[in-house]
């Protein structure tokens, strides 16, 4: 097993979507189908992620029939927490495939899947397989509802009231904030939408695990 300089090249595949994604307003990053794009918009997100690299290396063996062959990973991602048995923060070395083609192409897969488990393990990465079930999690649906209302920044009048009221009582529902307006004869136009947008520039939190909702949980950012 060696290391290739060659990188494969992200293009259109028939039947799926290719293209790139803003990560952090840092830089792009290519992916080659829907399921791919979704991962991102959840690691871009995810605040433990601090960096995502596509198609990081290309990994040369020899395979069952004795064959030259190679295996490019589709993402390498470096968390700032660590992982399963790890004790320190670590990388994950990400292979995106739909739950289908896992199952047709088992055997034809295994093989660059033990050659990416080997290379994760020689450099203190993690190897996963994600699928529809691990991507499309109640995090990820969160994440793009939050990012559908990127374009209602609060003026900061707003921002504070909603910021005073979950102060005063640690954490609220939307309804809550709604009902405390109430009490001081005012109120605030699309707060569900100006909450969503404060807890995708990450002032405000909520327990992101599940679904996201007008009697959701939500607090200041600690």
């Amino acid at each position: 097993m060696k290391i290739s300089q060659k990188r494969r090249k992200i293009g259109y595949t028939y039947s799926s979507l290719s293209g790139s994604l803003p990560f952090r307003k840092l830089k792009s990053i290519d992916f080659e189908s829907t399921l791919e794009r979704d991962l991102l918009i959840s690691l871009e997100h995810d605040s433990t992620v601090l960096d995502v690299i596509e198609q990081p290396v290309t990994i040369e063996y020899i395979n069952k029939n004795g064959r030259e062959a190679s295996y490019t990973p589709d993402f390498l991602v470096s968390y700032s927490i660590a992982y399963g048995e790890s004790k320190a923060p670590c990388s994950k070395l990400i292979e995106v495939k739909p739950t289908e083609i896992l199952c047709n192409d088992w055997e034809s897969l295994k093989q660059k899947f033990k050659v990416g488990v080997a290379f994760a393990k020689e450099n203190d990465y993690i190897f996963k397989i994600y699928n529809e079930a691990r991507i499309h999690t109640k995090y990820f649906y969160n994440v793009r509802l939050i990012k559908m209302y990127r374009n209602y920044k609060p003026t900061r009048d707003v921002a504070d009231q909603v910021y005073r009221e979950i102060m005063l009582n640690d954490a609220l529902s939307v309804q809550g904030l709604a009902e405390a307006f109430k009490k001081t004869n005012s109120s605030i136009d699309n707060l569900f939408k100006v909450v969503c947008y404060l807890l995708m520039v990450k002032v405000l939190e909520c327990d992101m695990t599940h679904p996201l909702s007008e009697t959701s949980l939500i607090w200041m950012k600690k």
